[in-house]
């Protein structure tokens, strides 16, 4: 953050549109459409259902785009954070994500293994990604169950962590699982491959500034996850502080 001053009023320069805007975003969807998915199972079978479970899936459909959303801004911002000529980073930004997580590594004389899980699952939710904002029109079979009350679409999906390739069948515990793979991918390349300090690193993610909120201490509590905070500024192994870190 810094101001410039002059004679008549001052201005206040931040960081928008940032890795952690975005995930903290994705993370508050998430909290309230777990909610109310939980109050979705409480409605009594004879009562059939309420609106719970289609706002349920509307906040972690909602969720699930902006984790995707925060991934492109954590490479932007990585690649932005090497000072590059700005013709040269225009081109760089032109590329897709993965890419430019490996150009990022290759720049601080790191390698990106291909070949890791993180990697793998990281590509699974942006080819989701892909396909729920190109929706690409097609016939697909429903199957029914002979009461009718379990419906199933025929529908492609990614081979590690099972996400369908259309946005209507995305569920919150796979949101869940987009949530604790984005944060782990993001620290393995600024903590892990590069190195980075934990400040250093969630600095250059979020501009020189960086943001974290307890929400995910919750989710992580309530559905038996530890997520990887590091790329909040947090130290898990020395930091349980719970409250808003604004830096």
């Amino acid at each position: 953050m810094n101001l410039i001053l002059n004679n008549m009023f001052y201005i206040m320069e931040i960081s928008t549109s940032t890795y952690h805007e975005y995930i903290l975003e994705a993370i508050s969807a998430l909290r309230f459409g777990l909610q109310y998915n939980e109050e979705a199972k409480l409605v009594p079978k004879d009562v059939g259902s309420d609106s719970s479970i289609d706002i349920a899936n509307m906040y972690t459909r909602y969720s699930f785009l902006m984790i995707s959303n925060s991934i492109e801004a954590a490479a932007n911002a990585l690649l932005i954070s090497v000072k590059l000529n700005k013709k040269y980073y225009e081109e760089l930004e032109r590329l897709n994500t993965m890419l430019k997580f490996q150009i990022y590594c290759n720049l601080n004389g790191k390698r990106l293994n291909q070949g890791d899980v993180k990697y793998a699952r990281i590509k699974e939710i942006i080819n989701c990604r892909n396909e729920f904002v190109h929706p690409k029109p097609k016939i697909i079979n429903v199957n029914f169950t002979s009461d009718d009350s379990e419906i199933g679409y025929e529908v492609k999906k990614t081979k590690n962590r099972n996400y369908p390739l259309y946005f209507i069948m995305i569920n919150p515990y796979q949101v869940i699982d987009a949530l604790e793979d984005t944060l782990a991918f993001i620290s393995w390349i600024c903590f892990d491959i590069c190195k980075f300090s934990i400040k250093e690193g969630a600095m250059k993610l979020g501009l020189d500034s960086t943001e974290s909120r307890a929400e995910i201490l919750d989710i992580g509590e309530l559905y038996s996850r530890s997520f990887d905070r590091r790329s909040f500024g947090v130290d898990d192994s020395i930091d349980n502080d719970p409250f808003s870190q604004i830096v």
